[in-house]
């Protein structure tokens, strides 16, 4: 992060929208589960990573699609559901749960204009193509498109004054006139698969290590996380060394370090203050 702020005050803010969203979850007969480096936490440390400043959990499509249709009318009042349909400036594919009397502005975002509390995460998890050629041609479209919004959003123009990227931008803004075209048309590849026994989460941080095998979410058990019982796939420990290798070793304190780029913390005022 790049301010100074409260950590523990931040993964308690984060801690309560989780444990709504698990009684949502109860309420609605749906599964959610804990992934990325919020699994680890709750199998390495029972709780948060220390350093760590957010919470990832998944959900199979199905359930994911049922939990973005009904989940905000039992959520608290202060808990926001947003995506591309909910927050139309939106330029990713999954959910975020925000807070939205707080503020936490990640620089890849700033100019959107979106609400911008402090969040979760939610990815909805897709079969994968077990056919290599097709997986890959897959994929290339998929971050193709996103050059889209992703050169709007996430990159300074430095960094995509290239003739190829110059050429990409030009051919996609002319096919997609909104980024949220651009958002449902690579919400159309995630959503193509047939059935098969890999599973991927495509909007995660580790790229095609998050690709693993479908039976890593057969089963579901409870995991103790900062106190409390959580939802996590029975075969963690599968799903853990597919995307971290020897996950119980702890990286070399120089890397214990959040991996969010923010402009501005709030906790305690909402994020409206700092919108122009």
């Amino acid at each position: 992060m790049s301010e100074e702020v409260n950590v523990k005050k931040l993964q308690s803010i984060e801690l309560e929208a989780l444990l709504s969203i698990d009684a949502v979850c109860s309420k609605l007969g749906i599964k959610y589960f804990l992934v990325g480096g919020t699994l680890l936490g709750a199998v390495r440390h029972k709780g948060f990573i220390p350093w760590d400043d957010d919470i990832d959990i998944g959900m199979l499509r199905k359930d994911y699609e049922i939990f973005i249709d009904k989940a905000q009318k039992f959520l608290p009042q202060n808990l926001f559901v947003q995506n591309y349909k909910t927050d139309s400036e939106v330029p990713f594919n999954y959910t975020k749960i925000r807070d939205s009397r707080t503020t936490f502005i990640e620089t890849c975002v700033k100019n959107v204009k979106m609400n911008h509390g402090v969040f979760i995460d939610v990815f909805p998890i897709d079969y994968y193509p077990e056919n290599r050629i097709w997986g890959t041609l897959k994929n290339l479209l998929f971050v193709f498109i996103a050059q889209r919004f992703y050169s709007i959003y996430f990159f300074e123009k430095k960094l995509h004054h290239t003739f190829l990227r110059k050429i990409a931008n030009f051919f996609l803004s002319v096919i997609f006139k909104k980024t949220k075209q651009a958002v449902v048309a690579r919400e159309f590849i995630i959503k193509s698969g047939k059935k098969s026994k890999l599973m991927r989460n495509y909007n995660g941080a580790w790229g095609r290590r998050e690709i693993v095998p479908a039976e890593c979410f057969d089963d579901f058990v409870r995991l103790e996380f900062e106190g409390y019982q959580l939802m996590a796939p029975a075969a963690y420990d599968l799903y853990l060394r597919h995307i971290y290798g020897n996950y119980m070793t702890l990286p070399p304190v120089e890397k214990r370090i959040s991996h969010h780029y923010t402009d501005k913390i709030d906790l305690e005022n909402p994020y409206t203050n700092y919108q122009k």
